[in-house]
């Protein structure tokens, strides 16, 4: 009986065990979110369970209502402190800290420190105050903007007259260093090489006569210093504008025009070489009115003074021009206050280091003064003039060669500022140094979102391309991109030429012009890899990456030291010196042409036509047809490429297998030569008045597609 009531349990069980299952699938939830289930009570129950119950395929979800709660959120981050927790609680401080006291008397350190609040901690201190946390990221605190700015307009009353700067401008080879040279009764443009001007210079002149000091700035008239010529305008007062009376408007006189005009300077024009029996003035008046230039003799309000540089001829108006407009504008300045100007050049020199040309243009700048300039740091360790003078001190509209620059070396046309101590200098470095590090993060990132996109892309057009073939599996980098990537290999044959260089230049603004021109390189014939770019000479920094890459080291206006060239050569580095910036890109020019695979051209080597079609047997074969060709012109030889055309169409380009001349084999055939030719092709017919054109194979070397504009 016992054993009976076992055996007939166990089928009780597991119809509880299903029931209890399906229960917790599809049973009503209470209240408590428990599900209430009905036990059967007897075997009957259990038998109509059974045949009540259908087995479901799918497993049912099951469903909890959502208890909103009834807490109030508040706001937490890591490593949360008291003072911070407060702030985003709105209780009073005593309070907090009590309850956090009560909860463990180790937070006493935590309260007194402001240290952070560890998490089991702050659990218990929201439920106290009947919150719940809401878990956010720590917000970002407003920064101290720590950077440097020009000072405001000073009082009038502080205000003195200060010296006019003047820029002379025009287009290459009108004579303007040779004009300042006559005002400053100088010799530059006898050392400038290839007789143009490759930098920005700034000087300061006494004019003879009248007593006042000027200080010009020359800048180079060549369109590959475009940038000079810019910074030149905005850094002036009054633009000189020189146009040669023999060549008139050019160019660059334009740009300097727009230059101009753009930074609101007034233009003071001098028509030079005047002297030269060709010249021309009233047309060099006349061509600057196309560009919104009118000078006073036709109605304007530029003055034009007619000079002649060479001899020296009429400067003494051209000065009294220059002083008048500076009248006119009434300039002046403080030399109270910071020390504010703008970089006119940079560069390196052996022994002293960094060096830059700065214009003061408010304040007086003296030895030991911190400035700052974009992201280098300066603490002036000595001043000179343009000549290599010390200089005690520097005022408003005054050039100065400055060093003791670190960092980095500062970029021609960007603004310099002093400032107060040294720990402000560097505060204002780090914090310039770490926005243009999060402005590159920013702008890394876009670019980075912007390739996955393109990535993204392509991957769905590979997938589709899957799709399209009744593939919904495998491998897209398998199936597509490997593929056609083996078939671009298959089709490119030989490597890709390629040419990498480094440069060094002796200033900031001729690497500047120079680069300007390098990135104008476009063709598709020749790789060209800039590896590395920089002021000053090289050193074996330069010879280590030269022989890593395989580059060329280009010097532009620099005397390589003599130990560097030795090893140079020993390591098989090659140094390539130029001093005229066109010679230097027609050097590039050459070293890639250099490097272009020789290509094969046809060049025609004479011309003839066909008399008559001969069909002559070989042996008692088949008759083989036989064109019957005068020579026209040239030569025929034996070896060449013959095309033979009908009506301007080609049916036959190749070479012959037999040419002769009177029943005789011969290797060449002159003008006015009858021969006959046989082809290897026996099918082709030969009609009379055919043309034929025999071509030689010449291997001649390739020119890059690269050209730079103004060489």
């Amino acid at each position: 009986m016992l054993g009976r009531s076992l055996t007939d349990v166990r089928p009780l069980q597991r119809s509880l065990c299903a029931l209890i299952a399906r229960a917790q699938f599809s049973g009503s939830a209470s209240t408590s979110g428990c599900y209430l289930l009905k036990a059967p009570e007897t075997r009957n129950d259990v038998r109509r369970f059974k045949k009540t119950s259908v087995r479901s395929k799918h497993v049912e979800s099951v469903v909890v209502k959502k208890t909103k709660s009834t807490k109030r959120p508040v706001d937490v981050y890591e490593n949360m402190t008291i003072k911070e927790l407060v702030a985003s609680l709105g209780e009073d401080f005593d309070s907090v800290s009590d309850v956090l006291f009560n909860i463990d008397q180790r937070n006493l350190e935590v309260v007194a420190e402001n240290k952070p609040i560890d998490k089991e901690s702050l659990a218990k201190l929201l439920s106290v105050y009947n919150a719940r946390p809401r878990l956010i990221p720590r917000p970002k605190l407003e920064e101290e903007d720590l950077d440097l700015y020009p000072q405001p307009a000073p009082p009038a009353s502080e205000c003195v007259k200060r010296s006019p700067v003047v820029t002379i401008m025009g287009h290459v080879d009108h004579g303007k260093t040779t004009l300042l040279d006559a005002l400053r009764s100088s010799r530059i443009v006898e050392g400038e090489f290839g007789g143009i001007t490759q930098h920005i210079g700034a000087f300061s002149v006494d004019l003879k006569g009248a007593g006042r000091r000027v200080t010009f700035l020359d800048t180079p008239g060549h369109s590959a210093f475009a940038a000079m010529r810019e910074r030149g305008a905005r850094a002036t007062d009054i633009v000189v504008l020189v146009v040669a009376a023999d060549d008139g408007v050019k160019e660059q006189t334009v740009q300097s025009i727009k230059f101009a005009q753009d930074a609101g300077v007034p233009i003071v024009v001098a028509v030079n070489k005047v002297d030269k029996p060709e010249a021309d003035p009233e047309r060099a008046k006349r061509d600057l009115l196309q560009h919104n230039v009118v000078v006073e003799s036709l109605g304007g309000e530029s003055q034009c003074i007619e000079v002649s540089a060479l001899y020296r001829k009429n400067l003494p108006a051209i000065q009294e021009a220059i002083l008048i407009q500076a009248d006119l504008m009434e300039l002046k300045s403080t030399k109270n206050g910071l020390v504010e100007g703008v970089v006119i050049e940079s560069t390196t020199q052996h022994g002293v280091g960094k060096v830059c040309t700065v214009l003061v243009t408010r304040g007086v700048l003296k030895k030991g003064k911190y400035l700052v300039c974009g992201h280098a740091l300066c603490r002036v360790r000595t001043m000179t003039d343009e000549n290599g003078k010390p200089m005690a001190e520097a005022g408003p509209s005054t050039p100065v060669q400055i060093s003791g620059w670190k960092e980095e070396l500062p970029t021609p046309g960007d603004q310099v500022l002093e400032a107060p101590t040294a720990d402000r200098a560097q505060k204002c470095i780090d914090y310039r140094a770490k926005r243009a590090m999060e402005s590159k993060a920013a702008k890394d990132w876009e670019e980075i979102a912007g390739q996955r996109e393109e990535e993204r892309a392509a991957y769905l057009a590979n997938r589709q391309a899957l799709l399209d073939k009744g593939w919904r599996y495998g491998s897209t980098i398998r199936q597509v991109v490997h593929k056609t990537q083996k078939y671009l290999r298959d089709e490119g044959g030989q490597e890709k030429p390629s040419l990498a260089i480094i440069l060094r230049t002796d200033v900031e603004g001729t690497l500047e012009a120079i680069l300007d021109v390098i990135n104008t390189y476009s063709s598709e014939k020749c790789d060209f890899q800039l590896v590395d770019f920089g002021v000053g000479a090289p050193t074996e920094k330069e010879l280590e990456l030269a022989k890593d890459t395989n580059a060329i080291i280009y010097n532009f206006n620099l005397t390589v030291p003599p130990k560097i060239r030795a090893q140079a050569e020993s390591e098989g580095v090659r140094i390539e010196g130029f001093n005229v910036i066109y010679r230097l890109v027609d050097g590039l020019k050459a070293e890639l042409n250099s490097r272009l695979p020789l290509v094969t051209e046809l060049e025609p080597l004479g011309e003839g036509h066909i008399l008559k079609e001969f069909l002559l047997s070989d042996r008692g074969r088949k008759k083989q047809p036989v064109a019957g060709v005068l020579v026209d012109w040239g030569s025929f030889g034996r070896t060449c490429i013959f095309r033979f055309s009908r009506l301007g169409a080609v049916y036959y380009e190749g070479p012959v297998e037999s040419m002769k001349c009177a029943n005789e084999t011969v290797g060449t055939a002159k003008t006015n030569t009858e021969v006959g030719l046989l082809l290897p092709n026996k099918e082709i017919r030969f009609k009379t008045d055919d043309q034929v054109v025999v071509l030689e194979k010449k291997e001649v070397r390739q020119e890059i597609d690269w050209y730079p504009s103004g060489f």
